[in-house]
């Protein structure tokens, strides 16, 4: 809610001449009124803040301040209508007493009076007067936008206030809400404009496969590869499907590499398949054939923190420490707070005699590897459930024992 801009603005009969406030009121009662009014404002006191506006409002008819300030105090109080009328009585006497346009484009996005308010809000947002301020003309320009269906626009804002507030909790809700209303509003068009075409049906076995359905997802994924088998990315994300499945069955792993090898004959830069066919390898024990396809992995994408980590861990295995360790910082450059890049580069330093790397970095093993378990008991057990599919299978510690000093 906005603050009240009352600073200056409340001591009116210091300022009224003796004369003109014989002539207008008793300028007494204006003192007083004034003085009360700043005394309920510096309590919070709305209701009495009011009543005293009220009656300087009565006394002082031609004092746009009075209005402004009697306009922001019925806003707090959710009186919109009445805080809109108070707000353009002020402006009527002064177009440009400051901060009362802004607060009458609050009333007006309040009052659903939306198409009046963004002429307002949109550059008072563009230049706003203060951080704080800036941050609530945002907010409200945001569900202005989306009130009126303008959900780019709505994106666009929430994109400008994240990057000026990358850290702020409410704004990162709300974008995450915006964003999936969005991708709904997005599916449900694709269901209705086509609902037949094999883009829906992609989606459907997307959200089949997020819900952990993988049966019917591989169901759906089959069908559009039998009507389509060039239909991009349904290749992978039927490999992906199967090992979700079935993650330690050969037999799928064997549809699943078939599957990837398709996958990067579509597309020789698919980074993502790369990977997947070295972990297959890796997890064959063929270190070989899959550093190679981690390494390419690699080439093509080196912010995949999976391949960055496979291959390095493969690296380890094969004896090439020394090679790992370019991999392993970048991984942990992608991601601090990874306990599985802070082991591994914690035995590549022990196998290369590095004693004080080697502690360090098991240490931030320790710290990483504890903390989800800490979050969880601090919020009783109650993880929130995954929202999306990892992109690519994730690496774990597998049975790795940490190394000893």
């Amino acid at each position: 809610m906005p603050r009240l801009f009352l600073a200056g603005m409340l001591l009116f009969a210091s300022w009224l001449s003796p004369s003109l406030a014989g002539e207008q009121a008793d300028a007494a009662a204006i003192r007083r009124y004034s003085q009360q009014a700043e005394q309920a404002l510096a309590k919070k006191d709305a209701d009495a803040a009011v009543a005293a506006l009220e009656q300087l409002a009565r006394l002082t008819p031609n004092v746009p301040e009075v209005y402004a300030n009697l306009g922001v105090v019925y806003y707090t109080q959710g009186r919109f209508a009445q805080a809109a009328e108070a707000l353009q009585r002020a402006l009527q006497l002064n177009p440009e007493i400051s901060g009362a346009p802004l607060m009458l484009g609050f009333c007006y996005a309040e009052l659903g009076r939306l198409k009046e308010a963004i002429p307002i809000l949109e550059p008072a947002f563009r230049r706003p007067p203060n951080n704080e301020i800036g941050r609530t003309i945002g907010l409200k320009l945001m569900a202005v936008y989306s009130s009126l269906d303008q959900h780019i626009k709505a994106l666009e804002v929430i994109e400008e206030l994240l990057e000026r507030y990358p850290n702020d909790p409410e704004l990162l809700y709300r974008a995450s809400h915006l964003y999936g209303d969005r991708a709904l509003q997005t599916m449900m068009r694709l269901v209705d404009v086509a609902p037949e075409s094999l883009w829906k049906r992609m989606a459907f076995a997307e959200a089949l496969e997020a819900e952990k359905h993988y049966d019917l997802a591989i169901m759906e994924y089959r069908k559009v590869i039998e009507a389509d088998p060039s239909m991009p990315g349904v290749h992978y994300q039927l490999g992906r499907a199967l090992l979700l499945k079935s993650p330690d069955s050969e037999e799928v792993r064997d549809e699943a590499l078939k599957k990837f090898q398709q996958a990067l004959a579509q597309d020789p830069r698919n980074s993502a398949a790369e990977y997947e066919i070295g972990e297959i390898h890796r997890r064959r024990g063929q270190p070989e054939r899959a550093v190679d396809h981690f390494s390419r992995a690699v080439e093509i994408d080196p912010r995949v923190e999976e391949a960055q980590i496979a291959l390095a861990r493969t690296l380890i295995q094969l004896r090439k420490p020394k090679e790992a360790l370019p991999h392993l910082r970048a991984a942990i450059q992608l991601n601090p707070t990874n306990e599985v890049s802070h082991f591994l580069l914690a035995r590549a330093y022990k196998s290369l005699g590095d004693a004080t790397n080697y502690q360090n970095e098991m240490a931030l093993y320790q710290t990483y590897h504890f903390r989800p378990f800490a979050e969880e008991s601090a919020r009783g057990g109650q993880l929130p459930p995954a929202l999306t599919v990892p992109e690519v299978t994730k690496q774990t510690l597998d049975s790795e024992i940490p190394p000893q000093p």
